[in-house]
């Protein structure tokens, strides 16, 4: 059975190396950054947790929630809120009955539970790929640092926007597949986590905010909330919409593009909210899947077996993201 490459250690990548690994593949998982997640990304900042990329989950399917409710019983994840809230051009309005349902984080940062996952996993850390060949039945996988990487198969589950222009020079043969992913469309975002006076009151309402039609902000949530047992002030996380990150791509200096986040929910919410005591902005390029690719997963086995996987496949959620990493190493059993 042939040796198989994933790369990228978010959710889809560490499903698929796990279920493989079940069925006795060799997998090694190469991730270009310093830990497992992706976009469960938990941030170490003022002595606690920040969570800047996925802020909650969903459940809807039999096999999330069980998988949702292992992670439970085991400490991992734990319901957070049923309620969020709707900031409208009318002002702030509470959620439908029909919108109130378990919506789950971690109180160790979602990191942990990218972490849960990567137990025993054979990840290579800190290793971006930057080319790819084929030479004979192998892939060929280069690092930025210049190490090579080969195997019989890969998964890729970086966004297509990514896997293109590596990925585009060596499948001529198969011009639909690029066509296909070319079709995948993303949305940037600008987040800024700010810190508070421990001193400071916060309405329950603000714990998490939805902002509808709104051309700077799409979401304003109180992360202290998930991780009561490790805070010592309030923390919020507001995440910008793509609109509007989309004018700070090539801006250096991200406080440039973040203190008119500040400055817009002070506006909205209460002025003390535009004058943290500390804040930090990051970019996420590939934040929001504006059109998925509409399948699990997408395989072909030319000029060698790969598949593409992620949360832009299924959908645009961490369920999305389990359920493309299942199909994934599915399609690849079937191929081996």
């Amino acid at each position: 059975m042939r040796d198989v490459i994933i790369i990228g250690a978010g959710l889809s990548g560490l499903v698929c190396a796990q279920r493989l690994r079940q069925a006795g593949v060799n997998v090694r998982i190469v991730e270009k950054a310093a830990g497992p997640g992706g976009r469960m990304a938990t941030q170490r900042i003022q002595g606690t947790w920040v969570d800047r990329g996925t802020q909650y989950i969903t459940v809807r399917s039999d096999a999330f929630s069980r998988f949702i409710y292992k992670l439970e019983d085991k400490g991992i994840v734990q319901e957070w809120t049923r309620a969020i809230y709707k900031l409208t051009p009318d002002g702030l309005l509470a959620p439908d009955a029909d919108d109130m349902y378990p919506r789950y984080c971690s109180p160790h940062g979602m990191t942990a539970i990218a972490k849960y996952l990567a137990e025993d996993q054979n990840i290579t850390f800190n290793q971006r790929i930057v080319g790819v060949e084929v030479k004979g039945d192998l892939w060929h996988l280069k690092s930025e640092d210049g190490d090579t990487f080969t195997a019989g198969a890969v998964v890729a589950t970086m966004p297509a926007p990514q896997f293109i222009p590596l990925f585009e020079p060596v499948m001529s043969g198969v011009p639909i597949f690029i066509r296909t992913l070319k079709m995948v469309k993303f949305a940037p975002s600008i987040i800024v986590m700010a810190g508070y006076p421990s001193q400071q009151v916060i309405p329950s309402e603000w714990q998490a905010i939805v902002c509808v039609d709104d051309p700077m902000l799409s979401w304003i949530g109180l992360d202290s909330s998930k991780h009561p047992q490790a805070q010592s002030q309030p923390v919020f996380v507001f995440q910008s919409t793509g609109e509007f990150a989309r004018l700070s791509l090539d801006e250096d200096n991200l406080e440039i593009a973040g203190k008119p986040l500040l400055e817009k929910v002070g506006d909205y919410l209460a002025p003390w909210l535009s004058e943290p005591e500390w804040w930090q902005v990051h970019r996420w390029r590939y934040a929001f899947v504006q059109e998925p690719l509409g399948v699990a997963c997408l395989s072909t086995e030319t000029p060698l077996p790969l598949i593409c996987a992620g949360d832009w496949c299924a959908g645009d959620n961490l369920e999305g993201a389990y359920q493309s990493g299942g199909d994934a190493a599915k399609s690849l059993l079937e191929m081996l």
